[in-house]
């Protein structure tokens, strides 16, 4: 590949030029933009050789757009595969426009066309050659056969590879490159594509349910290394409560599986001096309640009663409010469990419901007796299930051991 310069000419206080010299060979000298910053619009150059037209005009821009080199070409090789394209399709003149929409249309009384294409319509295509710009020829060539038939199907023929070739073709280009190019219509169509896959590839029951759960267990595993970093994160961080309880809101679920609904907004059906964090219901449909509070909170008492330990203040705040809404909750358990039936459209059975109280870390419980005292403290409470931040932690660590066993089990079937 040549070797270039570029040189600016400034013409006048509107009329910018660029000039290009290959290999430092002054004869090669040629002129790639004329930018006339007055009027937006750019002239551009291509090399007699590369291109079929002399000219390309560019509309809207004062200066030459990211997509084009100042060394007078289409940046990752769109302007040799768009020559291709075009040069036997009788097209005149082509017109990158930043507010006109793409359109071609025919040359009055002859049988030629002017070729404009909008600047965000070329963009996409830039971009998607960004994403092969290191894989097949035939790629890019049907990149260009996708997009001028999307624009103007009645004047480009729409691409007719067969199945073994579009296979060929996707299993060539898969790599991780294209990954952040992907939009949230791709991911769906990357779900459905996927469990077509699952269906219709496996046609033994056996297979299809171990290559199933093959992939349910990778998937399940990437979550869990995703809610186990940002868990170390927000105790590193020191988030707040409701940071915590939003947190906890999302995840919760991945500790227990019994659990299949969340309610966020009980704190709405529960009227009171202080809100509900939230409420789960479990696969038999019976509701439990959560109250939520930091790693930091105390435990217990720096101070002991005749040599026991006793609950911290705050944390008595905390199970005296979780009793408050057990009371409640099955005071009013029919009015409650029409609201959620209404606002939730879901049966719930409001009977015995337990509060699970979220709090603390056993890094306080620093000596025997505290850790003596602490249990039986918790398992004094009635309908209070009291849980601890690395309880919790060791829970999610568990949880992914136990995909890896399986993942293990099944590569051994």
């Amino acid at each position: 590949m040549p070797k270039y310069e570029s040189e600016l000419e400034i013409i006048n206080p509107t009329i910018t030029e660029y000039w290009v010299i290959e290999d430092e060979n002054p004869e090669t000298k040629r002129l790639a933009f004329r930018v006339d910053k007055q009027n937006h619009t750019i002239q551009f150059f291509p090399r007699e050789d590369d291109f079929f037209l002399n000219k390309i005009l560019i509309e809207g821009f004062d200066r030459i757009p990211d997509d084009f080199s100042d060394n007078g070409y289409i940046k990752q090789g769109v302007q040799y595969y768009l020559n291709k394209k075009l040069e036997n399709k009788s097209i005149v003149s082509l017109t990158i426009s930043k507010d006109s929409d793409s359109a071609i249309r025919k040359v009055r009384n002859e049988d030629s066309y002017r070729l404009t294409l909008k600047y965000d319509d070329f963009k996409t295509l830039r971009e998607k050659f960004i994403v092969v710009n290191n894989q097949s020829t035939r790629s890019k060539n049907d990149i260009l056969d996708g997009f001028f038939y999307n624009l103007f199907p009645d004047k480009f023929e729409e691409n007719t590879s067969t199945a073994q070739q579009q296979y060929r073709n996707v299993i060539k280009n898969l790599n991780t490159d294209i990954i952040e190019h992907l939009t949230p219509d791709d991911l769906i169509k990357f779900e459905g594509f996927i469990t077509e896959l699952l269906d219709k590839r496996y046609q033994s029951n056996s297979h299809k349910f171990l290559q199933l759960a093959r992939t349910k267990i990778r998937v399940d595993t990437i979550a869990i290394d995703r809610i186990l970093d940002e868990f170390k994160q927000n105790v590193k961080n020191s988030i707040s409560e409701n940071l915590w309880g939003k947190y906890l809101k999302k995840n919760l679920f991945l500790l227990d599986s019994k659990y299949v609904k969340i309610l966020p907004e009980l704190n709405v059906i529960l009227r009171g001096s202080r809100n509900v964090d939230f409420g789960m219901i479990d696969t038999k449909g019976y509701l439990d309640i959560f109250e939520i509070k930091k790693p930091e909170t105390p435990l217990l008492s720096n101070d002991t009663d005749r040599g026991n330990f006793y609950w911290h203040t705050t944390t008595v705040k905390a199970i005296v409010q979780a009793e408050k809404y057990l009371f409640n909750a099955e005071r009013k358990a029919s009015i409650l469990a029409d609201d959620i039936r209404r606002e939730e459209k879901i049966n719930v059975k409001v009977v015995k419901p337990r509060a699970i109280l979220i709090t603390g870390h056993s890094e306080q419980l620093d000596t025997e007796e505290k850790r003596d005292d602490f249990k039986v403290l918790r398992q004094s409470l009635k309908n209070i299930d009291i849980i601890l931040y690395d309880e919790l932690l060791e829970g999610l660590e568990n949880q992914k051991n136990k995909y890896y066993d399986q993942v293990i089990e099944l590569n051994n079937n």
